[in-house]
């Protein structure tokens, strides 16, 4: 089988709507779609969502007439292409996994038996047309589960149930016994969620799968040795095939809420064209020497989406400029971009990442009690019910360590009155998972507004999340952090409050 250079193309429709233009790099207009073939593109993805038309923020993309224009557009160009069903009205992803609203009130065998006859009438209708795709996912970076709240990881008897049934829904479709089935986590450096989460899947007895897809962005999903890592203990573990499903990377910086300092920082690369570059070479350089070649190969995710929105994805991380012009991730496919797994490893072991607290904080503490113990005396916090924690003692500190199942929402703050006026500095480190839908917040709240500063966190490095504030006398204010985030484990140091510039 040849080497997968996939793209998810399911923005492609939008893009023509909304008038962008892109070009090859003669600068002439060109079918994007061609182009990209014509530089190595061999397999397409697509996304599906149930009835975007309940979402107006889908503007009606992505649901079945969608993917029948882009399915028949994929056999134009004889490019093969895998169907990603979300099972969703609009996004699924670790954060969100909201049932359609035609299924809101299904539960048991009844919201089984709708997840096998959707599934099965889709790929039937698309046979019955001759665009059948060659590859199918069942639900879209189900880590966390899906069709929550039933399928919840928390209820994994019925979350296997609902990925069995669409399983047996591609199987029993018009072709469905020779399309392959792809089953698609997040988190694709951090083995230990595979691990758990397809021996518990497996346990269930749902094992009728032939891929394992993971979603790897470097400045997310741990390093690239992680990746490499986890990949190859798949592969002995699993004897399944492997792909991964989602990867990208910035050509420039965008807001610090999606591709700033921080995760450029995490990715090891600048945000430019040559760091873009870099991070897939050593994605696709992991991936072919995946060990007994079960390394199928990667997707680029959404590749050629376009936005002027600085905090959104087409901003920073298609292959394609804001311009539209290619960059060199695009037009170095089949040259380059593909090495092997000992110059892969070359290059990751060659990256350097640095921590950003290595400075001591420096200031008079306002925070006269800001150590953590094991009653959290002393702090706002409401422990939710599917945390656990500990407190771990360091040297210099103490660490709120915890681990969540399922989704989690929680604060640690404290109520402060300023004595002085003058500037002031809150300040925490923080290390844990990230993934999409993970948020994490350091902040000052007022009377009338809260300042407040996204953390973009490291599961190897601490990272610091600092805010400086001038604040008059007799302020009482709040000072905390907040954890909202999928299922991820993290580690809080204390927060500090200090007078001056930290």
């Amino acid at each position: 089988m040849e080497f997968i250079k996939g793209m998810d193309v399911s923005s492609y429709e939008e893009m023509l709507d909304r008038g962008y233009i892109y070009y090859n790099d003669k600068k002439e207009p060109v079918d994007i779609l061609e182009y990209a073939i014509e530089k190595g593109f061999n397999y397409g993805r697509i996304r599906i969502w149930n009835e975007p038309s309940n979402m107006p923020e889908s503007g009606g993309y992505c649901g079945f007439e969608s993917t029948v224009k882009l399915a028949k557009r994929m056999k134009e160009l004889d490019i093969p292409y895998l169907l990603d069903f979300h099972y969703s009205d609009w996004w699924a992803d670790p954060g969100k996994q909201k049932k359609p609203k035609a299924w809101e009130e299904l539960h048991g065998v009844e919201l089984e038996d709708a997840v096998y006859e959707y599934t099965k009438n889709v790929l039937d209708s698309l046979a019955l047309s001759e665009l059948s795709p060659e590859m199918v996912q069942v639900g879209n970076e189900i880590r966390c589960g899906m069709l929550w709240p039933d399928g919840s990881t928390e209820n994994f008897s019925e979350l296997a149930r609902l990925v069995d049934a669409g399983i047996r829904g591609v199987r029993d479709s018009i072709g469905g016994k020779d399309i392959k089935i792809m089953i698609h986590l997040d988190q694709g450096g951090r083995y230990h969620y595979f691990e758990e989460w397809f021996d518990s899947l497996i346990q269930f007895g749902v094992n009728d799968f032939d891929i394992i897809g993971l979603s790897y962005y470097p400045f997310w999903h741990g390093t690239y040795k992680d990746l490499d890592e986890t990949m190859n203990r798949l592969a002995e573990r699993y004897n399944k095939d492997l792909i991964v499903a989602e990867t990208a990377y910035a050509y420039r910086l965008a807001s610090d809420s999606l591709f700033g300092k921080g995760q450029e920082r995490l990715g090891g690369y600048l945000a430019s064209d040559s760091g873009q570059k870099k991070a897939l070479q050593i994605v696709s350089g992991i991936i072919s020497g995946v060990k007994d070649n079960k390394g199928l190969g990667f997707f680029y995710w959404e590749p050629f989406m376009r936005d002027e929105n600085a905090s959104s994805w087409g901003y920073c991380m298609g292959v394609v400029d804001e311009n539209g012009n290619p960059l060199s991730a695009l037009t170095d496919l089949d040259k380059d971009v593909l090495i092997d797994v000992d110059e892969a490893r070359k290059m990751y072991s060659a990256v350097n990442y640095t921590s950003d607290n290595e400075e001591p904080l420096e200031g008079d503490e306002i925070l006269t009690d800001a150590s953590f113990d094991t009653k959290m005396l002393g702090w706002n916090f409401t422990k939710p019910t599917n945390l656990t924690f500990e407190i771990k003692t360091e040297p210099d500190s103490s660490v709120f360590a915890f681990e969540s199942k399922g989704n989690i929402k929680f604060n640690i703050e404290k109520d402060v009155e300023i004595q002085e006026n003058g500037t002031y500095t809150l300040a925490v480190d923080y290390r844990g998972d990230n993934t999409t839908g993970v948020c994490i917040k350091l902040y000052i709240k007022f009377s009338d507004y809260t300042r407040e500063t996204n953390i973009y966190p490291s599961d190897t490095l601490w990272t610091r999340g600092m805010i400086t504030e001038e604040i008059p006398c007799n302020t009482k204010i709040k000072v905390g952090i907040e954890v909202d985030s999928p299922e991820i484990w993290g580690e809080i140091k204390e927060l500090h409050l200090l007078k001056g510039e930290a």
